[in-house]
């Protein structure tokens, strides 16, 4: 079969939400598709940058069938890929072969330092596949929940969106320049501004003395990568033991003045602190993902960090 491989259109994405759900249903066998993923829009992804995401259709094909997809991201020196969707018809075909490739393409284009992925650690077959590429499995990473019960306590942190024009610039360069602490390069600026301009949550920053000790980005409603009723942090870094503790806090906190009933977290095992800290802390572990990494070496998530981050 002739594929055709070019970039992800805006009018396509409704398309590659019902694609995505059959495809992970499938896998899963999950009966009902629709209730793959719980209301969370992993296609909004496409909003960071629409020359990030890779389509693959049939050459020569009237209708223009959208038979599989994935999207990239790019934060600074570090960039990750999914999801990467192929239709459960067109399984085994090279079609996410093809998609790899061209995300490969765009990695080298770019000069990335390293870049990652999440997938089932009990699926051979996922492991294999992007073991084809170069991919080495790392740590397990656990994604954590928790029913956060209604509080007095004020959230201290503060809301990127409810900052002032001449503040928001400020605490952008704040954020690059602790995260770049952690990882030289590591970038997540432009994930903090389209969570803000697409209304798909807000970023909490949490300062200590006029001194950042800690941020999250966080997800919540309809629009957002997040589950009904839940809030979820795509990404969040702390400085300490002390000021994890603090931002998991000011994040339940933050979860039930959005109104939602849960918080979800992902944390890399590689982060053996921050995993126990949220063992403590009565979150419940809701699945286990494999991290991969090219090359396969040391990142942002180690021993000696304070990482939310799941990679899905």
């Amino acid at each position: 079969m002739n594929i055709e491989i070019s970039s992800l259109k805006e009018k396509d994405l409704q398309k590659a939400e019902i694609l995505l759900k059959l495809a992970f249903s499938t896998f899963l066998k999950l009966p009902n598709p629709i209730e793959f993923a719980n209301g969370a829009q992993y296609y909004k992804r496409w909003y960071n940058n629409s020359s990030f995401a890779f389509a693959a259709k049939k050459e020569n094909n009237l209708d223009n069938e959208l038979i599989g997809y994935v999207i990239l991201v790019k934060w600074g020196s570090f960039a990750g890929l999914g999801p990467i969707v192929t239709h459960p018809d067109y399984w085994n075909q090279g079609i996410a072969s093809q998609l790899m490739k061209a995300a490969l393409a765009k990695f080298e284009e770019w000069g990335i330092k390293q870049t990652g992925l999440c997938t089932y650690a009990n699926s051979p077959k996922h492991i294999y596949f992007y073991g084809k590429f170069g991919y080495a499995p790392r740590f397990l990473i656990a994604l954590f929940s928790k029913f956060i019960p209604n509080t007095q306590q004020i959230l201290k942190a503060k809301r990127y969106s409810q900052l002032s024009n001449q503040q928001q610039p400020e605490f952008l360069t704040a954020a690059y320049q602790f995260t770049d602490k952690i990882y030289a390069g590591l970038d997540l600026r432009w994930e903090i501004e389209v969570v803000n301009q697409h209304s798909l949550g807000d970023t909490l920053f949490l300062w200590e003395n006029e001194t950042l000790i800690g941020f999250a980005i966080c997800h919540y409603g309809k629009v957002s990568e997040a589950q009904t009723n839940t809030c979820y942090i795509k990404f969040g870094a702390a400085k300490s033991s002390e000021s994890f503790q603090k931002l998991v806090n000011e994040c339940e906190i933050f979860t039930k003045t959005v109104n939602m009933e849960s918080l979800v977290a992902g944390v890399d095992t590689a982060c053996e602190a921050a995993y126990q800290i949220m063992l403590s802390k009565n979150y419940a572990i809701k699945s286990l993902m494999a991290s991969m990494y090219k090359p396969n070496q040391i990142n942002y998530s180690r021993p000696d960090t304070y990482i939310l981050n799941d990679l899905r």
